[in-house]
């Protein structure tokens, strides 16, 4: 009678860019479980009994991934760290080194380079680690049969369709549709392009935090209450949705129709 799997190792990257940390957690979670943090601050908070290793930029607001490296040394000094940057120097490595990282290595980083060198770093402690196999393939629901051709609707045109009602909620500034890799689909007011990248690591935040919180099911929905204007952000399969509003009752009637006309991934034409 054999065991319980082995719990797949944890690897937190810290890095203050959204868009390093969602190619990260694309790189590595169909291999490892990842925890993200965008600050060295965040990242001794983030830091779990599971963690099993810590990736950290060394460029960084505040805490800078030096400083980082020596706090974990010191408090958990049998985690492994390592540290990487654009620029990696002789000297860099050695000060790294000195303050109980494994190495520095140079960003970007590629998968042939990362998955190997996490390998040795891993496999002291999960010796049934493969990196080098590919990941399980995502299941294939079973044919039910021929589907009737369906005429492809315009993104674009899609997208207005739902933002037009949206925006005429009372407190509505604007609103935005992306898609899950935070494309922009359609925009109504002042939005910009760069909300989606934000979005696509709020949704990777929030739903690492619910692993956290023994949380069932994918994270919906986040509201940030800023000093004069609320955004509420909404997730579903494929797409992201960012409103902003005057004030938090006028996110709650938001976050009402959302759940009525949206949140649920149905076809668009049903959407009026």
């Amino acid at each position: 009678m054999t065991g319980p799997a082995s719990p797949r190792p944890a690897v937190l990257i810290v890095d203050d860019s959204p868009g390093v940390l969602t190619a990260m957690e694309r790189l590595l979670s169909p291999h490892l479980t990842v925890q993200v943090a965008d600050s060295a601050t965040a990242a001794l908070r983030a830091v779990t009994a599971d963690t099993g290793l810590v990736l950290a930029d060394i460029r960084m607001p505040g805490m800078d991934g030096l400083e980082l490296a020596r706090a974990l040394h010191q408090g958990r000094p049998s985690l492994p760290v390592v540290l990487m940057t654009g620029v990696v120097e002789d000297g860099l490595r050695i000060r790294a080194r000195e303050l109980g990282a494994l190495d520095v290595l140079r960003k970007p980083l590629r998968s042939e380079t990362l998955l190997p060198a996490l390998q040795e770093w891993l496999s002291p402690q999960h010796p049934e680690l493969d990196l080098s196999a590919s990941p399980p393939a995502r299941p294939v629901p079973a044919a039910a049969g021929p589907r009737p051709a369906v005429p492809a609707e315009d993104p674009g045109v899609a997208a207005q369709t739902l933002l037009r009602p949206l925006t005429l909620l009372p407190g509505v500034i604007s609103a935005a549709l992306f898609s899950e890799d935070g494309l922009l689909l359609g925009v109504q007011g002042e939005l910009n392009v760069q909300v989606g990248m934000y979005l696509r690591f709020l949704g990777t935040s929030a739903s690492t935090l619910g692993t956290h919180l023994d949380a069932q099911g994918s994270v919906r929905a986040a509201q940030l209450e800023f000093g004069d204007r609320v955004l509420v952000a909404c997730f579903r399969p494929g797409e992201l949705l960012a409103v902003l509003v005057r004030d938090t009752p006028a996110a709650s009637s938001v976050k009402a129709w959302v759940r009525q006309r949206w949140a649920s991934p149905v076809p668009r034409s049903l959407v009026h």
